[in-house]
């Protein structure tokens, strides 16, 4: 694939664009902007080409389904629920998590329902970030810690294989062994490392075919991973600080490309127009419906 198959599908630019979700019953794109301001929630509608933003009170970096139909919004110090929609948010307890110390951050819904979301350090200057799993008693169980930037998470179609990424400084992508009955991760190992690269692991999905998607910050492009941890493709992009990915349209054929314009110089965003703005493409493969949240 090359640049030119790439589409911007919204004029609407974002200063950290993350945390994309394709909801089927509504066939639209949801995503957040992680930046200082303005703290927003936005939802893109393909059949109408509209995109609808809403303020939020704090930073968000993310947002799930839940198995009523209403959505999850983490932000980076809590949870809360479209109650009914983002204008009337209802706020959850949430317990195990040091807010003085950490923000969340990405996050995935495993095959049972239960939220796995990874957090870093608020400064960003010690590798002090976890990596969480949390059920409908809303606390916090530790799975892992030591993490720089705690980031994308994915299940394999199989339900057996759970990846996560830590972004810096080197960037890591592990693999795990993963139990649904239990929730109980094992055995984890490195899959592909991104020293030497030119870019960063951030958010990342999987396909049919159990191929991950990560986008590769810094290096204007997404790569396409076997379970092996073998690169299978590499496709370009026309911005160089892409951030998340997710599948979507009504057969999960399209891949939706969130990214950002935060620390672009003024010459680099004369170069990246599309820089912050919602991409979109048929990669060839489908995606996989994700599962929603049992709470």
């Amino acid at each position: 694939m090359t640049t030119a198959d790439i589409r911007c599908v919204t004029d609407h630019a974002t200063s950290i664009g993350e945390g994309p979700l394709w909801v089927a019953r509504e066939q639209a794109l949801y995503w957040v902007d992680v930046g200082l301001e303005p703290k927003t929630l936005h939802r893109f509608s393909p059949q109408s080409g509209l995109t609808t933003t809403w303020k939020l009170p704090q930073r968000a970096s993310g947002v799930r389904e839940r198995a009523d139909g209403s959505l999850l919004i983490h932000f980076q110090r809590g949870l809360a629920m479209t109650d009914p929609s983002p204008d009337q948010l209802r706020w959850l307890p949430l317990w195990g998590i040091d807010f003085s110390i950490q923000r969340l951050n990405d996050s995935a819904v495993d095959p049972a329902g239960r939220l796995w979301i990874g957090s870093y350090e608020r400064t960003l200057k010690q590798p002090l970030g976890e990596l969480y799993r949390i059920d409908g008693s809303l606390i916090a169980a530790t799975i892992d810690r030591g993490f720089q930037v705690s980031n994308g998470i994915a299940f394999s179609p199989d339900g057996r294989t759970m990846y996560h990424t830590d972004t810096h400084p080197e960037g890591h992508i592990y693999a795990w062994d993963y139990d649904a009955a239990t929730g109980e991760v094992a055995n984890r190992r490195l899959l592909i490392s991104f020293v030497g690269r030119r870019g960063h692991p951030d958010g990342c999905t999987i396909d049919a075919e159990g191929m991950l998607w990560v986008a590769e910050l810094g290096a204007s492009q997404l790569v396409r991973i076997d379970p092996q941890g073998r690169i299978e493709r590499e496709v370009p992009l026309p911005v160089s600080r892409p951030t998340s990915v997710a599948f979507g349209g009504p057969d999960l054929r399209t891949l939706y490309v969130t990214s950002m314009t935060f620390m672009l110089d003024d010459a680099a965003r004369a170069r990246e127009t599309w820089a912050g703005r919602l991409l979109a493409f048929e990669p060839g493969v489908q995606g996989l419906a994700l599962p929603r949240l049992g709470f």
